[in-house]
């Protein structure tokens, strides 16, 4: 019974390294390349700033929480804003 459980453990294992290795298709450090040359929002640029260079997000999310953090979803990113701020832009996947 012993020899039994442990061939069978040994098949399972050998079985979830190959599903495993074979799961990678793109190495992590080349998704979205093409992507990261995308203009968007800097840090510290203000909402009308924004607005003026890259047009109005097809949607806007009300501030909310403390201190006050609103979003801006365009068709490649989203931007952050606490108060009239940019804080961080986001490619979408």
């Amino acid at each position: 019974m012993k020899k039994f459980l442990g061939l069978t453990i040994a098949l399972l294992l050998s079985l979830s390294n190959t599903v495993l290795a074979q799961s990678v298709a793109v190495p992590v450090g080349q998704q979205g390349a093409a992507s990261q040359n995308i203009e968007r929002p800097t840090r510290g640029s203000t909402k009308s700033q924004v607005s003026n260079r890259f047009g109005d997000p097809s949607q806007q999310f009300a501030a909310i929480g403390q201190p006050a953090i609103s979003r801006w979803v365009y068709n490649k990113f989203t931007v952050y804003f606490e108060d009239d701020y940019v804080i961080h832009s986001v490619l979408h996947p």
